[in-house]
């Protein structure tokens, strides 16, 4: 790996300043820029709360673990990937008053939510899909980015099973786009197939 790049491997620890923080639930690109824009970091203490990290906190990242810029503190005052949103019933009675509609019984309060992923970006939860030209070929494992830039240089595909697993790095200029929870590739299962393992040599 180039020392300006910055792997970003979903599951890796992540590290601020001071402190263990948790691990890296996504890593969101923005397919227009081709820009690794920030991670999701699910946290230890809280693990049902994500946290919405930007690029620029990043000092450093290998598949071993993602390192900080920014002390704890600061991590947990960042936003909230998870935003929720509370409807009270007096919020429905209004609008069916302004719609001129009679509720067929007392509405109920409705909590809804969404993920904070930046419009026209895309959420790799490490489970996507991976298809080429003619057939899928893995599944995402995580993205290289160039450290000064932030673009995604690579895609880390996974391919096999657990008794036989093999790990490349996609070329982003084969990535074609994302479609329905999937990568698309502009290449064959061959071409990839053919592509070094990671971890061998």
């Amino acid at each position: 790996m180039p020392d300006a790049a910055l792997d970003l491997t979903l599951t890796a620890p992540v590290q601020a300043t001071d402190a263990a923080i948790g691990r890296v639930e996504h890593i969101i690109i923005d397919p227009h820029l081709g820009k690794a824009t920030h991670i999701v970091v699910r946290e230890d203490a809280l693990p049902n709360t994500l946290r919405l990290v930007a690029e620029k906190y990043i000092a450093s990242a290998s598949p071993q673990g993602v390192h900080l810029n920014i002390p704890h503190k600061r991590v947990g005052a960042l936003k909230e990937y998870i935003q929720t949103e509370y409807f009270s019933p007096a919020y429905f009675l209004t609008l069916a008053k302004a719609e001129e509609v009679k509720l067929p019984m007392a509405p109920a309060s409705w909590t809804v939510e969404r993920p904070a992923t930046p419009e026209g970006s895309v959420a790799l939860a490490g489970h996507e899909p991976v298809r080429a030209s003619d057939g899928k070929v893995g599944r995402v494992d995580g993205v290289l980015c160039d450290r000064h830039t932030g673009r995604v240089t690579h895609l880390l595909l996974r391919q096999g099973h657990l008794w036989g697993t093999r790990e490349v790095q996609v070329p982003a200029g084969l990535v074609a786009g994302y479609e329905d929870g999937e990568v698309v590739l502009s290449a064959t299962k061959a071409a990839i197939g053919a592509l070094p393992d990671i971890h061998e040599g």
